[in-house]
């Protein structure tokens, strides 16, 4: 490893969005990478399903962000989302609104309008080297392979509608226990997924009861095409040398809500400085990722305390309030209340199955 700032080239084992986001910013600074990519096809491992960017837990808007990343935020495919409905075992289904964005909502998958493919093109017309359906080689400096553990999951169905534009958040033990059930329809196409914690027993259709539960409400899915996925609640902190674990690789994730885009990408950016000699920066950000990975490690104890009447007041509250993002921001505000709830919780290194 010692050469890599004399060759210049750099290898990526892992084409997803960290891996991509170390390439492009290496490749800025005049470096050589070449990414690995097991599947023959950059998002190869997705479904088309929709995926969140967030707008909360990080203070940096959005475009701004993919900016600083490397990215051009207009030629990816986006949809800001002002406002969703929660649906809750003790209230009607409450809408939950914001001026600004929560999020904005981006299709994961190897389709012309699926983020990991855009953010390929654009590396690819910086000249970044792919290595597609080739296994990495085992001295690579970056590692983007994505997780190894499974502590969570995610089962849904892709489908095609002729309903109007809409987000739907359903919590409940009975739809995804420790997790959150959503429904989202935009421009004709639709995801339906149950995400949830692994069970002790695992023979309850999740899936099917959220399905059951939507079309009691009227929305109807047909003819869809199934997915499933899994990540990990491990919180590991690797020493941060080479080679550089980024993405769920390095447990690199939100723990509360699994919203991975942004940590992602930043720890695909702190590799990236870290290869070129800055340091400080690099460091700067990996303390910033620190902080709230810890947070929502926290946040994800409380949330598996819930249960399905407290779940529904802290969704009342949000539907009371006259700027919602806010409460949701603080959510994740690293202070000395937090810093106390770290050290005493700091053991648990992985969630728990129920």
């Amino acid at each position: 490893m010692a050469s890599v700032l004399m060759s210049k080239s750099i290898q990526i084992a892992g084409g997803g969005i960290a891996g991509l986001t170390a390439a492009i910013q290496l490749k800025k600074y005049g470096f050589d990478p070449i990414v690995f990519e097991k599947e023959l096809q950059i998002g190869g491992s997705r479904h088309g399903d929709y995926e969140g960017l967030e707008n909360w837990i990080f203070s940096q808007h959005a475009p701004v962000f993919m900016k600083d990343s490397g990215f051009n935020f207009k030629a990816i495919t986006t949809h800001p989302i002002h406002r969703f409905l929660v649906h809750t075992q003790n209230y009607q289904p409450l809408l939950i609104q914001s001026n600004n964005p929560f999020f904005y909502m981006v299709k994961r998958g190897s389709n012309i309008d699926d983020l990991d493919n855009q953010l390929y093109r654009q590396c690819v017309d910086q000249d970044v080297q792919f290595k597609l359906g080739e296994k990495a080689p085992k001295n690579c400096h970056i590692h983007a392979t994505g997780t190894q553990k499974a502590a969570a999951y995610i089962q849904g169905i892709n489908f095609s509608t002729g309903l109007k534009d809409q987000i739907h958040l359903l919590l409940g033990h009975k739809y995804a226990p420790k997790g959150y059930a959503y429904l989202i329809i935009i421009g004709g196409q639709g995801t339906l997924a149950a995400a949830f914690k692994k069970p002790k027993f695992f023979n309850i259709d999740y899936l099917k009861n959220t399905q059951k539960y939507f079309n009691a409400k009227g929305i109807q899915i047909r003819n869809g095409k199934q997915f499933a996925s899994r990540g990990s609640f491990s919180l590991p902190f690797l020493a941060w040398k080479p080679p550089f674990e980024i993405g769920e690789a390095g447990g690199f994730q939100d723990y509360l809500f699994g919203f991975g885009i942004r940590m992602s990408m930043m720890s695909g950016r702190a590799a990236a400085l870290s290869v070129i000699g800055e340091k400080t920066e690099a460091r700067t950000i990996l303390i910033q990722l620190n902080q709230k990975r810890k947070i929502s490690f926290i946040n994800r104890i409380l949330y598996e305390r819930l249960n399905d009447y407290q779940m529904g007041v802290l969704a009342k509250k949000l539907y009371e309030s006259s700027n919602p993002l806010s409460i949701l921001s603080s959510a994740y505000d690293w202070n000395f209340k937090n810093m106390l709830r770290w050290i005493n919780m700091s053991h648990r290194y992985e969630i728990r199955p129920t």
